[in-house]
């Protein structure tokens, strides 16, 4: 594995919202921006924080949206991160707290599961769900969905 994908950081963030093209009968919107970041951050706060910068930008009232995500872009290794004209040793120190705080977050989230801790408003039970129905199946990664034949 590369060290970029072992330690990636963060110069801009895609976000894309669109509606339902086979729902002919409601109207029909899609849309992206790309919103880059004042420094490479791998920090889950700057790039929420990106991410719904973004979506305020293109939400638009009356459209029944069907998909909304975020792609991360211009990544680079943050060992080859350069610094800025305005920034100082100061903004190199809250980088650092930053980098301590995701750590800490990561690895508590390992230790005791996934979700333990998360940024944001806490979820009321699991109202949302990710949707799998047209799934291809994964024969060739999952036992449990390898096909029986019985003869």
């Amino acid at each position: 594995m590369s060290r970029l994908c072992r330690n990636p950081a963060d110069r801009q963030t895609l976000t894309f919202v669109h509606t339902n093209s086979f729902r002919t009968d409601l109207p029909q919107y899609r849309n992206r921006t790309v919103v880059p970041l004042d420094r490479p951050s791998d920090d889950s706060r700057d790039l929420i924080n990106a991410a719904v910068q973004g979506l305020r930008q293109l939400w638009r009232k009356g459209y029944a949206y069907h998909k909304v995500g975020v792609m991360l872009l211009d990544l680079s290794p943050k060992a080859n991160r350069q610094l800025t004209l305005t920034e100082t040793s100061q903004t190199e120190a809250e980088a650092r707290r930053s980098e301590r705080l995701m750590d800490t977050v990561d690895r508590l989230n390992r230790e005791l599961g996934r979700g333990t801790i998360q940024l944001g408003l806490p979820r009321a039970g699991n109202a949302w769900a990710l949707r799998s129905e047209h799934r291809t199946p994964r024969y060739t990664t999952r036992w449990d969905e390898l096909v029986n034949v019985r003869l």
